[in-house]
């Protein structure tokens, strides 16, 4: 009688071990590493939870959080990304059959059974931007970036018909359909040959981030300008 009560002791306790320890660690690993390659960053943080909490171990996670701090979206570079999500449901059985076969690096997208709402949030600060636009744009010199509540201000050095000019650049930031891009409003040129010429709207938008670039089909949905900073909003609804 005592060894079938030791046994089965045993067994509780490594079935509890199991499913409150093992298995959501895998998932929460799993699950992070997939973002740290999404983002190109390793200061992520995750964390997974359901009531009870084992049920994670069969694949169901009532919420996720996550933070991420300095991951890129595409090419451009957000100073911190958080993300929350409810009611995901991942095929664990075929995670560990992947594991089992020696698949390390499996993409989320394909043990996704079914998820309800997503959010992500980003903070893309003046620095962000400048580097941004700094890199796409290697014929401008000493940007200088300012964003307000209302607009977003860049003056630059270029080369503009091969001559030295001052460019006077106001845009916004915005999302539509689905993607990020950037609208220049009003565009000033100031060159000593030319005198100044104005080209407000002469350029189309133009695509900061993509939103097929965004994990778990998730969709910008809005941008909020503030003081040294643009606040940006990715979100997939229920299905």
């Amino acid at each position: 009688m005592k060894k079938i009560v030791i046994f089965f002791g045993v067994l509780l306790t490594l079935l509890f071990t199991i499913t409150e320890i093992i298995l959501p660690q895998l998932l929460t690993g799993m699950l992070r590493e997939q973002i740290v390659r999404l983002t190109a960053s390793d200061a992520v943080s995750l964390s997974l939870d359901s009531s009870p909490r084992f049920m994670i171990a069969t694949g169901r996670v009532d919420e996720i959080r996550c933070e991420v701090a300095h991951g890129k979206l595409g090419e451009l570079e957000a100073d911190s990304l958080s993300l929350n999500g409810d009611n995901i449901q991942v095929d664990m059985p075929a995670i560990l059959f992947d594991i089992k076969e020696g698949n390390r690096k499996i993409d989320v997208e394909t043990v996704l059974k079914s998820v309800g709402n997503v959010e992500m949030r980003g903070i893309i600060t003046e620095e962000n931007l400048k580097a941004f636009l700094t890199k796409k744009f290697s014929q401008i010199e000493q940007l200088e970036l300012k964003i307000t509540p209302e607009t977003i201000n860049a003056i630059a050095s270029a080369r503009v018909f091969g001559r030295a000019a001052d460019v006077d650049l106001d845009g916004v930031v915005l999302a539509d359909g689905g993607n990020l891009y950037f609208r220049a409003t009003k565009l000033n040129i100031h060159n000593a040959l030319l005198r100044q010429i104005q080209l407000d709207n002469f350029f189309t938008d133009m695509k900061i981030v993509d939103a097929e670039q965004l994990p778990l089909n998730l969709r910008f949905t809005n941008v909020e300008l503030q003081e040294g900073q643009a606040i940006i909003t990715a979100i997939r609804n229920a299905q």
